[in-house]
């Protein structure tokens, strides 16, 4: 039905909705008034909670662990440096107790309601005389990494989650990167997705300038395919404690100290996308803010000395020689215009302060199931001007016990044997590991030769202190130089009147344990004080800048122009030789010593056959069991596979000089390895590596390579050692490097500009090593097995079966040496085994050139 409503009812209408309106408004604003006066301020809230003061301020709740990070406005759109390491990790699942996992600058930033963490890119630079710097932001990507509801805000403060901030992994990614290697991917261990339930908040650290929060992260797996280890309770579940710091940025008057090719520093890299040039770094080292208190001097004190404090963890038997090494590393400084710059002090046993404060830089030690490292040494800088803010020193403490730390034996096989070659791939310091199988090498030799108490303690000294130089060095910002332990000839290395405690020109490789060979003098083991290059590189880090710009460029370049000088030789682990086919210059590498290399790895060999005829003498006691011997044996071997190793690298390969022009001693940048080196290399692979007697002296030992049996560890495992996947293992790492194709390729560009050694002599010498020795005889079963491997090799090269990955030369002389086998082998000469195993050859060449 229609109403027809009159105007003045209209009216009536309309204000009484008013009133009503009104009304309501007037009952929800004294409600929203009601709400607000029973609202707890943030002051009332924090009181409630335990607080964590320090640089940025962290309030938890008593009960149930719920907490807020408060932060002052004026920490807004200001840059901190982030940082994340291991406190507690498992090895297995690719992290371990001080492993410094990575850093970044990050800003907190307001966006509305909501606090966001941002990653900064600083890496690109801008003259901002330059017009195109108005686009200096054009396509360069910032990260949210997070971005969380502001729970309060009070007179400037700002409170967000605690949980939203670190209980996760949008601030960092702690579960491990899949492998892009298939293979290797089915055998990682894979703890699962993080159980966001079970990840919690752990402990929580707070310092004037930095501030810590430590993530118990649990990963769930539920049905896992690679067991972790006896380190990880159940594979099912994985507990990984990584620290989450914040960082104060340091407020001073530093001076960043450009980079330089010819020198080994850690650096902070930008690209000037305004240069001209067509290298437009203007990259800057990492290195401490050491200023004299007299500028000027001579030499002076610093204003503030680099102070190391060694933990009171530490065995008091080693407290001297660690401090001793450390303080060191002064004489470098002094030479630099700085005394006492380093200083050393023992942390009481009751100390207040903690380890995590980042402005106390502490050697500390872990005694892990599986030790990742024997000793680790990694620094925080700046990401904009390198300066050092600080450092922490791990050391295991397996590395002076001898206790044996290869996951396997190198008589299980070839996989255990290349996994240790190969070192570690990462940029991580492997030092520690090295040195162990070096120590162990040195007492093994001093056992069979019935070394002394003074030179077995000289061994365990020497070895602790080049561990601790070496480590100190890298917080100082120095990285690896893998050539400098071309000091001194393969001779005078043994001369303890010649070397004065320096066998090398850096404590920043990795050589081999200088043991004295058969019939000589023990001089040093190692390196105890720094080199020549060290002193040289601390010059050009810490010396005092001249204030006038043209000057201190200048000074700089006359430091650097001394480059060439053979005791400054410099190489890094972007340029070594650990792994095979990769890089050029043989005399950066690991496991070497001397500038004569190729001499010393015979030497080396001769030992090894010496002490193998010893060993079973001295190891053997009664009431114990064989497992002295089996792990001296793979001392042995370990020390041939690593020496076999070097002495490949000298095949194909090619000096480096990075001599910049025009400087004192610069020539051609690349030079191959003369002819003659070259030679000289092949003939101590086919003497000693390839030859049919290479491990004679080993085989008496053979039938008691036993290990100690320890309830079912064994389970599954053949308790027979392999001992021809053990020597084939070694040549074939050889066999890698040589018929690699970047390095077959090589051996024939470098014709273009001054190698005489070709691939096809190359090949021919190494043809007539694996067959000529048995043409006339019986051919041993390790031969039998190495030309096998060899013919498959050549077979797989020539692309007679499949496509080859090899370039057309290499297919040539491939099929070449094919045909040259296949003459050797027609005569069937030998003893039975012989007999067969030349028909086998015969018949797979044949079938390969007549298939179809």
């Amino acid at each position: 039905m229609f109403v027809n409503l009159t105007r003045k009812s209209l009216l009536a209408v309309f204000f009484s909705s008013l009133v009503f309106t009104a009304f309501a408004e007037d009952k929800k604003d004294d409600a929203k008034k009601d709400d607000e006066k029973d609202k707890e301020t943030l002051t009332q809230i924090l009181e409630k909670k335990d607080a964590f003061d320090g640089f940025v301020n962290i309030y938890r709740d008593k009960e149930d662990g719920s907490g807020l990070v408060v932060f002052d406005e004026s920490q807004l759109n200001k840059p901190f440096l982030y940082f994340v390491s291991t406190v507690d990790g498992a090895v297995a699942a690719g992290t371990f107790r001080g492993q410094f996992r990575g850093s970044r600058l990050i800003e907190f930033r307001r966006n509305y309601d909501r606090i966001e963490i941002i990653s900064t890119t600083p890496r690109f630079y801008f003259d901002p005389e330059n017009a195109v710097s108005k686009a200096s932001d054009a396509n360069i990507s910032e990260a949210v990494l997070v971005s969380t509801k502001i729970e309060h805000e009070e007179d400037g403060k700002i409170a967000i989650s605690l949980s939203d901030l670190f209980a996760n992994e949008d601030l960092h990614k702690v579960s491990p990167t899949p492998s892009d290697n298939p293979e290797a991917e089915k055998r990682r261990f894979k703890p699962g997705k993080l159980s966001k339930d079970k990840t919690s908040i752990s402990e929580i650290k707070n310092f004037p300038e930095n501030t810590h929060v430590v993530v118990r992260y649990v990963y769930e797996n539920s049905t896992p395919k690679v067991d972790g280890g006896d380190e990880v309770s159940d594979p099912r579940y994985t507990t990984l404690h990584i620290q989450h710091a914040f960082i104060k940025a340091p407020e001073n008057n530093f001076k960043p100290r450009r980079d330089d090719a010819r020198i080994g520093y850690f650096s902070q890299q930008f690209d000037d996308l305004t240069s001209d040039q067509t290298a437009n770094y203007r990259d800057v080292i990492n290195r401490w803010d050491l200023q004299k208190k007299n500028p000027g001097a001579e030499v002076s004190d610093p204003v503030k000395p680099i102070t190391w404090w060694i933990e009171n963890t530490t065995p008091l038997e080693w407290r001297d020689t660690i401090k001793n090494a450390t303080l060191a590393w002064n004489s470098a400084f002094e030479k630099a215009g700085i005394s006492n710059a380093i200083e050393v002090k023992v942390q009481p046993d009751d100390a207040t302060w903690s380890s995590d404060d980042v402005r106390y830089n502490v050697l500390r030690w872990t005694s892990s199931p599986r030790p990742p490292f024997g000793g680790y040494g990694p620094s925080i800088s700046h990401p904009l001007t390198g300066q050092i803010i600080g450092s922490d020193i791990m050391l295991e403490y397996s590395f002076m016990k001898g206790r044996w730390i290869a996951g396997e034996m190198f008589t299980d096989g070839y996989a255990s044997l290349s996994n240790s070659l190969q070192g570690d791939e990462r940029m991580n310091c492997s030092l520690g590991h090295e040195l162990n199988l070096g120590m162990m090498f040195g007492q093994y030799a001093g056992m069979a030769d019935g070394m002394g108490k003074i030179e077995e303690e000289k061994l365990l000294r020497q070895s602790m202190a080049y561990l601790i130089l070496h480590e100190v060095g890298h917080t100082l910002g120095l990285n690896h130089n893998m050539m400098a332990s071309q000091l001194h000839g393969h001779e005078e290395a043994h001369d303890d009147s010649i070397t004065k405690g320096i066998l090398a020109g850096s404590v920043m490789d990795y050589p081999s344990v200088n043991y004295a060979p058969v019939g000589k003098e023990q001089g040093d083991f190692y390196t105890e004080k720094p080199g020549p290059y060290d002193d040289w590189a601390i010059l050009y880090g810490y010396s005092e800048a001249l204030a006038d710009p043209e000057q201190e460029e200048k000074r700089l370049t006359a430091i650097l122009s001394r480059s060439a000088e053979p005791e400054l030789a410099f190489g890094n682990d972007a340029d070594d030789m650990r792994s095979v086919g990769r890089h050029v210059d043989p005399r950066i590498n690991i496991f070497d010593m001397s500038g004569e290399a190729v001499d010393y790895a015979q030497d080396r060999f001769e030992l090894i056959k010496h002490m193998a005829g010893k060993l079973k003498d001295k190891t053997l006691v009664d009431g114990r069991s064989h497992n002295d011997l089996t792990v001296g044996v793979n001392v042995l071997f370990g020390e041939f596979a690593r020496q076999a190793s070097v002495v490949s690298r000298y095949i194909g390969g090619v000096y480096l000089n990075r001599a910049f022009v025009g400087q004192p001693g610069y020539t051609q940048p690349l030079t191959p390895v003369p002819e003659d080196e070259q030679q000289k290399a092949m003939n101590t692979l086919m003497n000693f590596v390839f030859a049919p007697d290479a491990i004679d002296e080993m085989s008496p030992l053979f039938a008691f390579i036993q290990r100690q049996r320890r309830g079912f560890s064994g389970w599954g495992r053949d308790e027979s050692p392999r001992l021809h996947d053990m020597l084939l293992g070694a040549q074939k790492n050889v066999l890698d490097h040589v018929t690699h194709p970047n390095v077959l390729i090589r051996l024939t560009d470098t014709t273009l500009y001054g190698n005489t050694f070709t691939a096809e002599k190359m090949m021919s010498r190494l043809t007539d090593a694996m067959f000529k020795a048995d043409i006339k005889g019986d051919v041993n079963s390790y031969r039998r097995n190495l030309q096998v491997e060899y013919v498959d090799r050549l077979i797989k090269m020539s692309g007679l079966e499949k496509d080859s990955g090899y370039d057309n030369f290499a297919q040539a002389s491939a099929m070449y040496e094919l045909g040259r086998i296949a003459d050797m082998v027609e005569r069937s000469r030998g003893d039975q085994a012989t007999k067969i195993h030349k028909a086998f050859l015969k018949d797979r060449i044949e079938r390969v050139f007549y298939k179809g």
